[in-house]
């Protein structure tokens, strides 16, 4: 089983690095404004929030759990450096952070092309969507079929069955608009179900 190592000191230390708060600027009770201000107790609170989803977006699409830690640590150190840009667009604050995630896991998986892949086997993701409930127990072949599938079509399995992100956050993550969203779902889950049942026939030759 995977044993999570959450780099909090990481994150925590960069927002430290960072100017304090303007003189004359009120964060109380904006999030946000907190975060921008890199309040180092509002970035463990995102941390804390939002760390365990960045890595397994990113172990799902890496199946490397190494590679999947410093994915998410960067994420947080990209979002650090970026987050005085941030302008919010009505959906929750995680879609900008799955987008980074996106693009920075896009990054690692063009870097490493040409190397030798990594089996995702024997490692534990949390699946969060009741409709796969029943293939817990395979969720290594689930895994396996997302994993061959193309970036778009994992991308929007990941955010939608396994973060429960609404269409409105996958769109922001994906840079799609909602319609978008919704039509790549079903060809993924078409594409998927086609993958799944030519894997088990494949099996059981």
């Amino acid at each position: 089983m995977c044993v999570l190592r959450i780099k909090s000191e990481k994150v925590v230390s960069l927002a430290e690095s960072r100017p304090a708060v303007p003189v004359g600027r009120s964060t109380a009770g904006d999030p946000i404004a907190r975060l921008k201000d890199l309040d180092p107790d509002a970035w463990q609170d995102f941390f804390n929030e939002y760390y365990k989803r960045m890595y397994s977006f990113a172990y799902v699409r890496t199946g490397d759990i190494e590679a999947a830690e410093d994915i998410a640590a960067e994420v947080f150190a990209a979002a650090a450096r970026g987050i005085e840009r941030y302008r919010p667009t009505g959906a929750p604050i995680g879609a900008w952070l799955y987008r980074i995630a996106r693009n920075i896991t896009a990054d690692h998986l063009e870097g490493r092309r040409r190397r030798p892949s990594v089996s995702i086997e024997g490692a534990e993701i949390e699946v969060e969507s009741p409709n796969w409930s029943g293939q817990l127990d395979e969720r290594s072949d689930l895994l396996k079929s997302i994993a061959s599938l193309n970036r778009d079509h994992q991308e929007v399995l990941i955010l939608r069955f396994f973060h429960d992100c609404s269409v409105t956050e996958t769109a922001k993550a994906m840079g799609k608009n909602e319609g978008a969203v919704r039509v790549l779902q079903h060809r993924a889950i078409v594409a998927l179900r086609r993958r799944m049942e030519t894997s088990g026939k494949a099996g059981r030759r």
